[in-house]
């Protein structure tokens, strides 16, 4: 059995013409993946906004989502999560001016929630299906192809429209700025510690050198305001540096967005820098023993005083 579907934008249009591999014998890219659930789940757990940036590249796919220019998203789904990985340089682009061959290299912006939701006909179901992604090149659809390996052999294909690549934010640590602090924790405890917090508009995170060393305050009705304190000799955390003490406030919501992958993750990684801005670093593992790394950038607030 064979369904073929074709997504533009928002919509979803029958496709009477499946694509076939002869249709694809000059793609630029094309991968496979055998835990198609967890790629979900990883794509889903981002997508807090409808648009991506992605980037092919021989050392994977790199998604990156920006919430308000308040928060950013980058995920790396390494080569090594997918059971085949081909990405080759497109003829227009194969040599730089000077003629020497340029490394493979393709983007284009996504809307990722079509893309999920074509995902999700298969990630949760009992067909055991395999995924196979490709792209012809620069303007043509990414297509997802489904299928199960099953008794009826379903095979459910969709062609979501691509668009020109789009400007996203340059947020990294540098030295100008520098790190003044990094923890390494237990993804699944921080979870929980993040769950209790109360659901206000904002949260200041305090990290110190000397105790109690980490502590959250979720702000708001002071008669309703949590606070939570934790030494740095705590199992929550797998190591615990910090050079200077911090205090900033950033919007609850923008947390909310890190926990959809914190519930999937072994381990994260806490930075702040000088300037208050905040990464966590989540680091996914499979069965497969492959690893998936989901960073956020957050922001802080500018409070009036400053």
């Amino acid at each position: 059995m064979q369904i073929t579907k074709e997504l533009f934008g928002k919509g979803i249009i029958s496709n009477p013409k499946m694509v076939t591999q002869s249709q694809f014998s000059q793609i630029q890219f094309q991968a496979v993946v055998e835990n198609v659930s967890m790629f979900y789940k990883v794509l889903k757990g981002i997508n807090f906004v409808d648009s991506a940036m992605v980037q092919l590249s021989k050392e994977g796919i790199k998604l990156t989502l920006e919430d308000a220019k308040c928060v950013q998203v980058v995920a790396l789904v390494k080569s090594a999560c997918f059971s085949e990985y081909n990405l080759s340089a497109y003829p227009s682009v194969a040599a730089g001016d000077d003629g020497a061959e340029s490394e493979p290299f393709a983007s284009f912006g996504l809307n990722l929630k079509v893309f999920t939701d074509c995902l999700s006909m298969f990630a949760s179901s009992d067909f055991d299906p395999s995924l196979k992604i490709m792209r012809k090149g620069p303007g043509t659809p990414l297509v997802a192809i489904l299928e199960g390996h099953r008794e009826d052999n379903l095979i459910t294909e969709c062609a979501v429209r691509t668009m020109e690549p789009f400007d996203c934010m340059d947020l990294d640590f540098d030295d100008d700025h520098p790190i003044v602090s990094k923890i390494a924790a237990k993804a699944s405890e921080l979870f929980l510690l993040f769950s209790e917090l109360d659901d206000e508009d904002v949260i200041e995170v305090i990290i110190s050198p000397t105790a109690p060393h980490f502590k959250l305050k979720a702000l708001g009705d002071p008669e309703m305001e949590t606070e939570i304190e934790i030494k740095k000799t705590s199992d929550i955390f797998i190591s615990f540096s910090c050079s200077e003490a911090s205090s900033n406030r950033y919007k609850l919501n923008h947390f909310k967005h890190v926990m959809r992958t914190l519930s999937l993750a072994t381990k994260v990684v806490l930075s702040t820098n000088t300037e208050g801005l905040l990464s966590f670093q989540v680091i996914i593992e499979t069965l497969e023993d492959s690893l998936y790394y989901v960073q956020y950038f957050i922001l802080p607030l500018v409070l009036d005083s400053d």
